[in-house]
């Protein structure tokens, strides 16, 4: 049972809720099995404004991709500048296997969504719930638009017109692969840690030598 007050709101302000253009996000999604998949993503993208469409990229081989392509929809839920909720995020984006839920080992708390069968994520303040517009596989990565169906917020978090109050909001970006673990907010920026430990752990820092040793 959820205990944060999380309000919908109406179309004419769900583009004003996904401001800035570009953010750090947790999507989520269902197989077709009904199993819950969580993935991070550095640059979640508001790509068109009327209708309100976000995009962004994800491995040919995540289990986002093939839930997706199975089901169509997903939800693209959007954390603050807090140290707890991007340390989950870093966990969220560790390679569990197929099958694993990513939110219960980052300790975060789904709760349902109105339009589509993939969760929101209590913890995070801003829950985007999408259906696929269209996907493009290129370089190793697929590319995700998707047509927002409904947007909530933590209630008290944006003003009578829709708009965000910043101080609360706090929209959070990722400074890039090169900065490995740094989030950044207007002039701020933060070193996240791993709370977690598990081979999944060693598997991701591979993966990143890896990358860097081939630039």
């Amino acid at each position: 049972m959820s205990t944060r007050e999380i309000v919908y709101q109406p179309e004419k302000y769900w583009d004003r809720l996904f401001a800035p253009g570009g953010h750090v996000g947790i999507v989520t999604s269902v197989d077709t099995q009904g199993r819950v998949n969580a993935a991070s993503y550095a640059t979640c993208v508001r790509i068109v404004h009327n209708p309100v469409q976000i995009a962004f990229t994800t491995s040919m081989k995540g289990h986002t991709r093939e839930n997706i392509l199975a089901t169509n929809e997903f939800v693209v839920n959007l954390p603050s500048f807090e140290r707890k909720i991007l340390e989950a995020v870093r966990v969220a984006g560790l390679p569990f296997e197929k099958g694993v839920n990513e939110l219960e080992k980052a300790g975060l708390t789904a709760i349902p969504s109105q339009t589509v069968k993939s969760p929101r994520i209590e913890e995070c303040t801003r829950h985007f719930e999408c259906e696929v517009v269209w996907t493009k596989e290129w370089l190793g990565r697929m590319m995700v638009v998707g047509n927002v169906l409904a947007a909530s917020v933590w209630a008290g978090y944006v003003d009578s017109k829709g708009y965000l109050l910043w101080d609360k909001i706090k929209p959070v970006a990722f400074a890039g692969a090169p900065y490995f673990n740094t989030f950044v907010a207007a002039t701020e920026i933060m070193s996240v840690g791993m709370p977690y430990e598990g081979p999944e752990v060693s598997a991701g820092e591979a993966s990143n030598r890896s990358y860097f040793e081939d630039i």
